[in-house]
């Protein structure tokens, strides 16, 4: 079975982004990021130091996202919502180092 991840990445040693991208017009579902929960264990990667990797997940959307899924953004740690509006204004403001630290 074939899984599809549009953003991987490491932030540290041991620490792995995994992003879900949509550039549709209605705001992006809870399915999206169980989908992507689910791709993301499905990675074959571990840390060089033979720890347990850590998992952080990322949803660019062009139109907003549906309350289901900003309600477990607001409740986890792991997980960040990026519209369009923040990647342009990330990309244009020399003051943010990363789209992750909080």
């Amino acid at each position: 079975m074939n899984h599809e991840i549009d953003v991987v990445g490491l932030i540290a040693g041991e620490t792995l982004i995994v992003g879900e991208c949509k550039f549709q017009h209605s705001p992006l579902g809870y399915d999206a990021l169980s989908n992507l929960q689910r791709h993301a264990d499905e990675l074959r990667w571990t840390p060089q130091n033979g720890t347990d990797r850590t998992v952080e997940h990322a949803l660019f959307s062009r139109s907003g996202f549906k309350q289901s899924v900003e309600e477990a953004a607001s409740e986890r740690d792991d997980l960040r919502l990026f519209t369009v509006t923040d990647v342009v204004n990330a990309h244009t403001d020399s003051s943010n180092e990363s789209f992750f630290e909080a």
